[in-house]
């Protein structure tokens, strides 16, 4: 996902930060009512690497697209549309 041009870097940061958040939440709950060993379900573990994914494929897409110049921006963008 590419930031909006209207949304500024800490709001864009900020709403991908949530999903992140609620993955930590409850990898916290599941570690402290367990004992030695923590056991998730294959669809909860899936779940939480598709979060943690996500997040980290968005972050660099948009690092990647502020290292580029406005025009080069645009380059990619009509690029896309092909």
């Amino acid at each position: 996902m590419i930031m909006p041009e209207k949304m500024s870097l800490s709001d864009f940061v900020s709403r991908r930060l949530h999903p992140v958040k609620v993955t930590i939440e409850l990898l916290k709950h599941e570690h402290e009512r367990a004992g030695d060993a923590v056991t998730i379900n294959k669809p909860l573990l899936s779940s939480i690497l598709s979060t943690m994914e996500l997040f980290v494929e968005d972050y660099e897409r948009l690092i990647q697209g502020q290292s580029r110049t406005p025009a080069e921006r645009r380059m990619v963008g009509e690029e896309s549309k092909v």
